[in-house]
């Protein structure tokens, strides 16, 4: 069983709000940090892409959640 539940709102925006800025980007398999995820981020960004990666770090995962949710304008 799988169950997703979305937040949308702007990718550069959610960044900014965690203190990262879309940078030089590398492709990560599983992001394991905000890091990776601001790495992850300008990689596929460069590119015009999407993509959908694991995040292994439960507490990390947890706090973008919830800044993501709380952000205005979240959807």
């Amino acid at each position: 069983v799988n169950a997703c539940v979305d937040v949308v709102l702007s990718g550069v925006k959610l960044l900014q709000a965690l203190g990262l800025n879309p940078g030089n980007g590398k492709d990560h398999s599983i992001l394991h940090s905000k890091n990776d995820l601001e790495e992850a981020f300008g990689h596929f960004l460069g590119k015009g892409a999407a993509a959908e990666r694991f995040f292994s770090d439960k507490d990390a995962f947890s706090d973008i959640a919830q800044i993501a949710s709380e952000f205005p304008g979240a959807q």
